[in-house]
Order: C-alpha cells, then sequence, then structure tokens
C-alpha cells in the first residue's frame, strides 16, 4: 500500500503513484525511451523492487554491446575510447580500478577477463543517475544526454534499459526527504565531483508492463501503437482457435 513505479511501454511513460488505490491520478508522470522494436533489445516486461539509486554513475558496457559495438569500434580507432571519456576496469564496473588501454588489455576485455566502462558525467550515456532494481535482465532506469529525443511521439531507441525524461524529478520523489534530499539537493549530488550510491530505507515496486489501451482518471481512453507487435500475436494465437480441454 505504499508508493511504486509503473512504465507502460507502448505510451513510453512512467507513472509514480504514492498509494495503492487512492484517486488513481500518478503524482509523478513523465515520458521515456524504451528499447528499440528489435530482435535482443525490447525492453522486457517484469516486476521488481527498487533498492538504490546511483548519482553520477560509470556506464558498465553490457558484453553484448562491448562484442558487437565498442570492440570492433576501439580495434579501428584507439582513439575512440578517450574520446568518448571511457576506459578500461578490471573487477566491480562501479569500483575496480582503471587500467591502461594497451593491446595486451584490448586481448584481455575480448576475452572477458576485463571490461569496458565511461566515466561518470554530463556525456555519459546513464546522464547522471540511474535507478536499480535487481533483475535477471540488466534492465534499469537511467537518464540520458540525448534529451531531444524525448519530443519525439514515437520513443524506442534504447538497448533495453528505460531511459527518463526527468530522472531528479524521479529521484526527490523516490527519496522522499525534502531536508536532505529537496530537487536542489539532488541535482547538486548529480552535477557533482564523484559517484554516490543512495541506498533506499524502503524498498519501491516497480512493473514494467504493456498495455495499448489506457482508462485515465478522468475517464478519458488512451489508445497506443502496439510498437512491439504483442497484441497482434495474441489476436493471431486466439484467432487459431484452439479448442478447450473437456
Amino acid at each position: 500500500n505504499g508508493p511504486f513505479v509503473v512504465a507502460n511501454v507502448p505510451s513510453f511513460q512512467l507513472y509514480a503513484f504514492d498509494t495503492v488505490g487512492g484517486t488513481g491520478a500518478p503524482a509523478l508522470q513523465m515520458n521515456v525511451v524504451v528499447g528499440k522494436a528489435d530482435v535482443g533489445r525490447e525492453t522486457p516486461l517484469f516486476e521488481r523492487n527498487m533498492s538504490y539509486i546511483i548519482f553520477r554513475p560509470y556506464w558498465v558496457i553490457p558484453p553484448g554491446i562491448l562484442r558487437s559495438e565498442t570492440l570492433p569500434a576501439v580495434r579501428r580507432d584507439r582513439g575512440y575510447l578517450a574520446r568518448n571519456d571511457m576506459e578500461v576496469y578490471s573487477g566491480d564496473g562501479d569500483t575496480g580500478p582503471a587500467l591502461s588501454p594497451t593491446a595486451a588489455n584490448i586481448a584481455r576485455v575480448a576475452s572477458g577477463e576485463l571490461g569496458i566502462r565511461q566515466r561518470p558525467g554530463p556525456r555519459n550515456s546513464l546522464g547522471l543517475a540511474k535507478f536499480i532494481f535487481p533483475n535477471d535482465h540488466n534492465v534499469y532506469f537511467h537518464g540520458t544526454p540525448a534529451t531531444e529525443l524525448f519530443s519525439r511521439s514515437r520513443r524506442d531507441f534504447s538497448h533495453g534499459c528505460i531511459r527518463l525524461e526527468d530522472p531528479a524529478g524521479l529521484a526527490t520523489w523516490i527519496l522522499r526527504d525534502p531536508r536532505n534530499w529537496s530537487r536542489k539537493q539532488v541535482e547538486q549530488v548529480m552535477n557533482g565531483d564523484r559517484s554516490r550510491r543512495v541506498n533506499l530505507d524502503r524498498q519501491i515496486p516497480v512493473v514494467i508492463y504493456y498495455t495499448t489501451a489506457v482508462v485515465w482518471p478522468d475517464g478519458k481512453v488512451g489508445f497506443f501503437e502496439d510498437v512491439y507487435k504483442h497484441d497482434a500475436r495474441l489476436e493471431s494465437t486466439l484467432a487459431k482457435g484452439y479448442p478447450f480441454a473437456p
């Protein structure tokens, strides 16, 4: 009966509610960017609990992107890492030491022994905050420097994670502490000089779901494009008319 967050993929919207029930109107609403309608990039649908926020995060490049995009770019141009604020690291992606991008270390990256990450800052692909609700999909909410995408009507551009139009607003709502975490204080940490992890006193349920028809609190109905063709596949299955067991 406490606060919870939902993200509807077809509407490209996130809604934060103060409590289950109530008026039905969200306390916070914002545009989001979801995974591209492509094999391997769609945002998965699931429920988990948010447990912490990282301000000024590293972007630890996932293995699939590392293999298909980052390593080929590095092999073509050794200046790629420096231009994109990236570095080789060992150990944990958020805390492990940075290493020199030597040919030997790049080979260790290719073998899976080392990794590549992007340093925190305004150019970081995750923006200045990420919101973690641990899951097997390695999906989370995060900011983005590509803010121009939020003005588009169709917003499926990511590799699967959900990009937020207003990460500072969501962080302020989640932390619910106007004395220590006002929006101004949140923005100061986001624009500070170091990464900071903030564990939540109370985990917040997160639901990522998919519906192309919504009834708003005022009674109006909204319809959205079936971007991942989930509705089309369901209709096709139902149209086959599988017989029920007696």
